[in-house]
């Protein structure tokens, strides 16, 4: 599947958004541990000093200035520590050792001694995470030259704010995530704003109007310079295509007098009496292509000129039924010695609005396609109304036109049967010129056909036309 453009940027903005978030969470995360467990160190450290000083200040002195250790000396210091950890959930635990004799002072938890994993005191100075009682704590065990002591805080804050953290990030995140795509969308919808006016305005430019320009682009990014490229492009072609047009009107003007002085001499060599059969068949031959060439030059003119938008055009009120009578009675007498059937179905009275002269040659160029590639069988013309249109229609039992050729059987100098282009005469110029002439009148014109079933061409044309009277 291809993304478009819009969608890919907004893909990787919404990436790099969700790398970006991923990234800074997680270092808050880390910050927020690493502080935590410096505030929980450092407090362990505090309780450290606490009991060490206790203990070295009030207690260690009494013990040393009697000669027998004696207990009731000691009676007060469960109650020091209790004192300090009781409401706390913190502990102290103390052991005291002199010589063999090890004695053990608590303050805090209940049966600290006991709770503690066995031969926790043995372990060297440092911290240590303990869970006791379906509570994470924080241990300190630390050595003095009187005894061993751990000291403990809750450290269940920690885990608390890393699961607090993580129930927040399951709905965070993919709210951030979704919330980044919707700004992706909007954001590359409107970096590309410019790039979707320029193609719409480009696709609106034809040969028809290559005067226009695409709307100049106020920044002076890449948009700009590919705006302004397009407009330069645009230019170069506009001037191309009027040389052009230039050329093949004068060409084509150029060529008419030359080939009617041809003409009338053939003409009249034509009508010499002494001239062999053999001269006559060749001459004959001769006019027939002169008066091809003619009316491929004429064609030419006529597409120079409508291309150039200089078409004189001589639009009046006419009868339309009238035109098609006189072209069904012209397309009669060619046909006449042929296998051919044809038919007038329908031929309502009507009026029309427009260049009866073009007119005639649409009508004609259509008759004579259907008079070329139809061989045997029939030939249907109809003009009725429909709503707001004046309809025609020529529907022939002829040779067809093939699916790959249908698309461009409207295209100047493209003949969809190569093979018979010497027997038939076209040029390619005919339904080039049909679909102008439909163009120019608003109209439009619909080409259906299959190899061996026949064609069928329907002109739809618009404005203003009056039912008569027949």
């Amino acid at each position: 599947m291809t993304l478009t453009l819009r969608a890919r940027l907004m893909l990787w903005y919404t990436l790099a958004f969700f790398a970006v978030l991923t990234l800074v969470l997680c270092i808050l995360a880390l910050e927020l541990h690493q502080q935590l467990s410096d505030e929980a160190h450092d407090k362990l450290l505090t309780e450290e000093t606490w009991v060490s000083t206790l203990f070295e200040t009030e207690f260690q002195p009494l013990l040393q200035a009697t000669a027998e250790k004696d207990d009731s000396l000691l009676a007060e210091l469960p109650e020091d520590l209790e004192e300090r950890y009781g409401l706390k959930r913190q502990f102290a635990l103390l052991r005291l050792e002199h010589g063999a004799e090890k004695r053990y002072y608590s303050g805090g938890l209940k049966n600290i001694d006991r709770l503690l994993p066995f031969g926790f005191l043995e372990q060297g100075t440092g911290n240590y995470d303990v869970q006791i009682a379906g509570n994470r704590y924080r241990v300190r065990v630390f050595h003095r030259d009187w005894g061993r002591v751990a000291v403990g805080v809750e450290n269940d804050t920690i885990f608390k704010v890393a699961q607090k953290t993580g129930q927040v990030l399951l709905w965070v995140v993919p709210l951030s995530v979704l919330l980044a795509s919707g700004g992706g969308w909007i954001l590359a919808k409107m970096a590309m704003r410019p790039v979707v006016l320029a193609a719409r305005a480009a696709e609106s430019i034809s040969v028809a109007n290559l005067q226009e320009r695409l709307q100049d682009y106020a920044g002076k990014d890449e948009f700009g310079a590919l705006v302004a490229t397009l407009n330069r492009m645009i230019s170069r072609l506009e001037e191309g295509v009027k040389r052009l047009q230039q050329f093949t009107q004068d060409a084509a003007h150029e060529l008419r007098t030359p080939l009617a002085i041809l003409r009338g001499d053939l003409e009249l060599a034509y009508q010499d009496e002494k001239l062999s059969d053999d001269t006559r068949i060749f001459l004959q031959k001769m006019l027939d292509r002169v008066i091809a060439l003619g009316g491929i030059v004429d064609n030419l003119m006529l597409l120079a000129r409508s291309d150039a938008g200089n078409y004189p055009f001589k639009k009046k009120l006419f009868r339309f039924d009238a035109l098609v009578h006189e072209i069904f009675e012209d397309l009669q007498i060619l046909a006449e010695g042929r296998a051919l059937s044809l038919q007038l179905r329908t031929c309502e009275a009507l009026e029309f609005w427009g260049d009866e002269l073009l007119m005639r040659r649409l009508l004609l160029n259509l008759c004579d396609n259907a008079l070329k590639y139809t061989c045997e069988g029939k030939i249907v013309l109809a003009l009725r109304k429909s709503r707001d249109n004046v309809v025609f229609t020529i529907s022939d039992t002829g040779a067809g036109i093939s699916a790959e050729d249908l698309p461009h059987i409207f295209d100047r100098f493209y003949r969809a049967d190569k093979s018979r282009t010497n027997s038939t005469g076209g040029s390619g110029l005919g339904l080039a010129i049909c679909k102008w002439i439909v163009t120019a009148h608003h109209g439009k014109i619909d080409l259906t056909s299959s190899p061996g079933a026949g064609t069928t061409v329907r002109v739809s044309l618009p404005g203003k036309f009056e039912a008569v009277m027949a």
